[in-house]
């Protein structure tokens, strides 16, 4: 793209005080995402972040539809309308690759549940054993990925000044900004997600034969689900009944996060497409 966004750290996903009555949804969206701290790294923060950035975009379809919205937007000249479609198309590359990671995860989980539920009644372990492998493959695939990913977000986390707010329009300056932070939000919440994904490095591969072992008493750190699943798999906690609770929490945190960037994925191409209908007119 001809325009590629200054890179600024986030420091704030406030809105300026100027702002015009047709922002206040998007404005009031914002406000409600900033209360849930996702870099926290847990799953149920991440999973309200995600639910919020839906909504967001929901609004944002809303405030896209509006004549007032895409007369001032057409006014707003070349590079910004280039700045928005450049990081709407980064969005839903990474949603795109992400939600694709969750499905793929979701299967894995459930294959290697699935597997261990039969080991415990009818024993056998080498189905558990590809199983666990394939995971363990899919796991350090998802690092890679997500490193790549949380490289793409730098490309769009900040603002432009391409509009000048002392002498700009106070309607222009107000949607201008509006959709900006809409995007710096939107790359907030991706960027904890991501991270979450990326996880600790664990030498899980060497420790395939420990999978069924006896639980070991150990200091755990905080973990999420993912982490933790690994440190059950490298064999730091790994009866039955042990790794199966574990399957259980993180099939339930990836199905979350497959729905969640699944409706995410869907309000983003209708973004874009409001964005390329207001450019044709």
């Amino acid at each position: 793209m001809a325009n590629v966004i200054t890179k600024k750290q986030l420091r704030s996903t406030s809105l300026p005080s100027r702002s015009h009555p047709s922002t206040s949804a998007i404005e009031e969206t914002l406000n409600r995402i900033k209360t849930v701290n996702t870099t926290t790294g847990s799953s149920e923060s991440i999973l309200m972040g995600l639910a919020g950035l839906e909504e967001l975009y929901n609004c944002t379809e809303e405030f896209l539809k509006m004549g007032s919205t895409q007369r001032v937007m057409s006014s707003a000249g070349s590079e910004f309308m280039e700045e928005m479609l450049d990081g709407s198309l980064r969005l839903m590359d990474i949603c795109n690759v992400s939600r694709e990671l969750m499905a793929e995860t979701h299967g894995h989980v459930r294959g290697v549940h699935s597997c261990v539920r039969r080991k415990k009644v009818v024993g056998g372990g080498d189905q558990l054993i590809v199983a666990v492998s394939g995971y363990v493959g899919l796991r350090k695939n998802m690092r890679k990925q997500a490193k790549k990913l949380l490289g793409s977000l730098k490309k769009i986390d900040g603002t432009s000044d391409s509009c000048d707010n002392d002498h700009a329009d106070e309607h222009l300056v107000a949607v201008i900004s509006a959709m900006r932070q809409v995007v710096s939000v939107s790359v907030v919440v991706l960027k904890s997600f991501l991270e979450l994904l990326s996880g600790r490095q664990s030498n899980i591969k060497s420790k395939l034969a420990s999978v069924l072992k006896k639980k070991k008493e150990h200091h755990e750190a905080s973990k999420n689900e993912l982490e933790t699943l690994d440190s059950v798999i490298c064999g730091d906690s790994c009866s039955h009944d042990d790794l199966q609770k574990k399957l259980e929490e993180v099939e339930m945190s990836v199905g979350g996060f497959e729905r969640n960037l699944e409706g995410l994925f869907r309000r983003l191409i209708r973004t874009r497409a409001s964005l390329l209908n207001i450019i044709s007119h």
